[in-house]
């Protein structure tokens, strides 16, 4: 059961897995001078992971993928009346949402590492650049991919979340946000991972709550 669970999850993402990735392979594209639409213009950074450009693509890409994955699994569930067949199954309720989160925070995280995997192999590799790199430079881009992750289990909170939509349903959305907008720019790891372990622990508490007291 768990199986066939992780499966289903997989399976239903893949076309917002498909289009991040398309996302991911504009912002390596753009950053490393490779221009994928006609009409654009790129030009190579001289100093991968200084400037701001693979920044605002992981935001905004892979902020929004994390944002739609977790209503998806959640809300656009409950709408097409999945979960009364899911929840049903002889399976613990609260193992069937462990499940469809492990699946999701995975997703994310490596689709942000893919991100920076491909434009940290670029950087590093001889002759694509006159600057120096270092690997460490991409920590910065890591604390983001964290701080997305938040983004992603707040979304996943306001889909399980009995509120309305023109309400309260969203504050968890918001609240996962400001925590990521947080961590971001925190310039110490000594507060942005306290921020960030706090948040996801207050996040999944009121995940596994709502859970385990709404009635589908």
């Amino acid at each position: 059961m768990i199986k066939a669970l992780v499966i289903k999850e997989l399976r239903e993402s893949l076309g917002l897995i498909a289009l991040a990735g398309l996302g991911i392979a504009y912002i390596v594209g753009h950053c490393i001078g490779i221009a994928l639409l006609p009409w654009k213009y790129a030009e190579a950074t001289y100093y991968p992971f200084s400037y701001g450009l693979h920044i605002e693509g992981q935001v905004v890409i892979l902020g929004c993928f994390g944002f739609l994955l977790g209503l998806k699994q959640t809300a656009w569930e409950a709408h097409h009346s999945t979960f009364y067949f899911l929840l049903h199954r002889p399976v613990e309720r609260s193992r069937v949402f462990a499940v469809k989160l492990l699946v999701g925070v995975l997703i994310v995280f490596l689709l942000n590492a893919l991100l920076i995997g491909l434009y940290g192999w670029w950087a590093a590799s001889p002759g694509k650049h006159p600057s120096p790199f270092e690997w460490s430079m991409t920590i910065p881009t890591w604390k983001l991919s964290g701080a997305l992750v938040i983004v992603y289990l707040g979304a996943f909170l306001s889909g399980v979340r009995p509120a309305k939509w023109f309400g309260t349903r969203l504050v968890p959305t918001v609240f996962g946000i400001v925590c990521a907008v947080s961590i971001h720019f925190s310039p110490w790891w000594w507060r942005a991972l306290p921020i960030g372990l706090a948040s996801a622990t207050v996040l999944l508490l009121a995940i596994f709550y709502y859970v385990q007291t709404r009635d589908y």
